[in-house]
């Protein structure tokens, strides 16, 4: 497993290789890990259990665009299959 922490945020990314669950080979994970804190909700969601179907949202700003683009970039070097469709998705945010 490989752990990547960006610099001014308490957001790291794993990558981890698996093996593949319907054929042969194996193929690399991409997991974003982000603090509980993070999430935007209608109540608290430190020191309570969740209710359920509750759902909580990552606002995506101007402050951390960044960190998404990487996460991006990072998913086009793991999956040749994916590439030309990130450095599309890529193009398509920046311009």
């Amino acid at each position: 497993m490989l752990v990547h922490r960006f610099e001014q945020y308490e957001i790291l990314t794993e990558i981890k290789i698996t093996e593949k669950q319907y054929a042969i080979g194996v193929q690399p994970m991409l997991y974003l890990c982000f603090p509980i804190m993070e999430l935007k909700s209608s109540q608290p969601l430190i020191g309570r259990t969740a209710i359920t179907k509750e759902t909580a949202d990552f606002e995506i700003n101007s402050s951390n665009i960044s960190i998404f683009l990487e996460m991006l970039k990072i998913f086009g070097i793991l999956s040749k299959n994916h590439n030309k469709d990130i450095i599309t998705i890529i193009d398509k945010i920046v311009s």
